[in-house]
């Protein structure tokens, strides 16, 4: 049976979100029913920042002395305009905003609950030294945010929910952006870094991918016209082929690659859910692509994927043209770097042989 994989929103697919932590859980337009002590707790920390700032005007109008008040701006958000620090020092991060606040420089003193296979091994030991707010945007826990002081929150949402903006915004300044699908997740990382006062370092990564994207095509123009591909992931029941409007799809799509006919087609969800049964539907699909942690292993669905002796049939895999994608759904700007560089890799090894036939390289998949 062939069906959709759901939206095509920022989360990864769910055949590899069964091996994640339940920060990815489905049940994510339920509303937050936050304890009363946790809003009494909230209230009390809005109570005491307006006294506080009353007693910094009093001192002011007679003669005393008080800290210079932080410079600020105005940001345009799904919620409304927003007053945030110029220069945010405390930076709490909720939603898909961490890995891009860590490629542009910003350490968080909080996050959500992160995927280790998302980093690469530097980048999670300085991620595992931050708070963990919650194990996911429907488990925050408020009194330890409190603690944290931070002077800006951050977040991306779907556009149906909201999971404690008001209870988040009486702590600090909050900005919230709506990301329904990878496109908006894309669209979101300039304004991330708008948030933090990083505009000029995003516009320049902006740039600098652009270039490298447009290098790619232009290097592999021959075998980017004779080649399809697929990126699939294993999923409990079957597996799902991405469509090229998932998170790695998109930046396929943008690099040159053509889709085989078996997502192509698939503009509105993030891939197509397949059976074993159906895995002789990959048979014209020149080289594919898989899911790997940073080690270059699958998971254990993909795994399961890559045994099934119908599988080891293609005409793809017999060929060698099997290659392990690793921070396929790290959003930020060095994640979609590192999904163009193993494009442009893949592109070098298929096209130093024939597509529909050569041997391995080193860095595909057996």
């Amino acid at each position: 049976m062939r069906t959709t994989a759901g939206p095509s929103h920022g989360t990864r697919s769910a055949a590899r979100s069964s091996s994640r932590s339940s920060s990815r859980s489905t049940a994510r337009t339920r509303a937050i029913v936050a304890p009363l002590a946790v809003l009494g707790l909230v209230a009390t920390a809005a109570c005491g920042s307006t006294q506080a700032a009353q007693q910094e005007a009093t001192a002011g109008s007679t003669g005393g002395s008080s800290a210079p008040a932080a410079a600020t701006k105005t940001i345009s958000t799904v919620k409304g305009d927003v007053q945030v620090p110029t220069q945010p020092q405390r930076v709490v991060s909720l939603y898909n905003t961490t890995a891009e606040l860590l490629d542009l420089g910003i350490t968080p003193v909080g996050v959500l609950a992160e995927a280790q296979g998302d980093y690469a091994p530097a980048d999670w030991e300085k991620l595992s030294t931050i708070p963990t707010v919650g194990e996911n945007e429907m488990s925050i826990n408020y009194e330890q945010l409190v603690a944290l002081k931070p002077d800006l929150i951050i977040s991306t949402q779907r556009r149906d929910e909201d999971f404690g903006y008001a209870k988040l915004a009486a702590i600090a300044p909050t900005v919230f952006m709506v990301t329904d699908n990878p496109a908006e997740v894309r669209d979101a990382l300039p304004k991330i870094a708008q948030a933090v006062g990083k505009e000029a370092q995003a516009a320049q990564k902006a740039s600098q991918l652009e270039a490298k994207i447009a290098a790619v095509k232009a290097e592999h123009a021959d075998v980017l016209s004779r080649t399809t591909w697929d990126y699939v992931e294993g999923g409990p029941e079957g597996f799902v082929a991405n469509s090229p409007v998932s998170w790695p799809g998109l930046w396929m799509e943008k690099a040159g690659l053509k889709f085989s006919a078996v997502a192509n087609s698939e503009r509105e969800n993030r891939g197509v859910r397949l059976s074993y049964e159906q895995i002789g539907q990959l048979g014209k699909t020149s080289a594919i692509f898989t899911d790997a942690d940073p080690a270059g292993k699958p998971g254990p669905d993909t795994a399961k994927l890559l045994d099934q002796s119908a599988w080891k049939l293609l005409p793809a895999v017999k060929a060698g043209h099997v290659y392990d994608m690793k921070y396929s759904y790290q959003y930020s700007y060095k994640g979609v770097n590192a999904i163009v560089d193993q494009i442009d890799q893949t592109l070098d090894a298929v096209g130093g042989s024939s597509a529909s036939g050569g041997s391995s390289t080193p860095s595909a998949s057996s």
